[in-house]
């Protein structure tokens, strides 16, 4: 996936599927430019970001025992499965807060960037040192989670890569609520 073209998405839920998949479209055309897809059968949540080709881009687990909820991102490999050596960082969630609240953190400890959500989780604002660097949004009356993603231009693509799999998480926690 080339991110130095894409700084704008559109990630949908598909329809039907036998994985939990969600399509990334480019949000002026709708055409694919990628997906998510998760592991079902695993201990832990695994999702993996793939581009058209089928490469791997991103891998993003979560942990297993954590304190509060946890993901860990991880460069893509041939083999599809997390590699210590290859991780990029984690995601963690604020434990209580009426607004949703999650920060990414480097393996050496500093924190990346920061999503904050509003009261009722449908607008995220993600910002770096204080600088905003991109918003989410996410479809209230919709049959299928959509979320619309736009990093700004000045951003590396290392980054807009993990802040679009950051996405996938916040998904993934507001489906686990949804579930509850």
């Amino acid at each position: 996936m080339n991110l130095a073209k894409y700084r704008n998405f559109l990630m949908r839920e598909k329809w039907v599927s036998l994985r939990d998949k969600v399509d990334v479209m480019d949000p002026a055309t709708q055409v694919p430019i990628g997906y998510f897809e998760r592991k079902i059968f695993s201990l832990r949540t695994l999702y993996r970001l793939y581009d058209l080709a089928g490469e791997v881009e991103m891998i993003v687990q979560k942990k297993l025992l954590a304190v509060r909820r946890t993901y860990k991102f991880f460069s893509g490999n041939s083999t599809g499965e997390p590699d210590d050596a290859a991780l990029l960082g984690e995601l963690k969630k604020k434990r209580i807060s009426l607004k949703p609240t999650y920060w990414f953190e480097a393996p050496d400890g500093t924190r990346l960037f920061e999503v904050k959500g509003n009261f009722i989780g449908l607008k995220y604002e993600i910002t770096q040192d204080g600088r905003e660097m991109g918003s989410i949004s996410r479809t209230f009356w919709a049959i299928r989670d959509t979320y619309g993603l736009k990093i700004e231009p000045v951003v590396t693509d290392r980054l807009a890569l993990l802040i679009l799999s950051s996405v996938i998480v916040i998904h993934a926690v507001h489906e686990s609520r949804k579930r509850r």
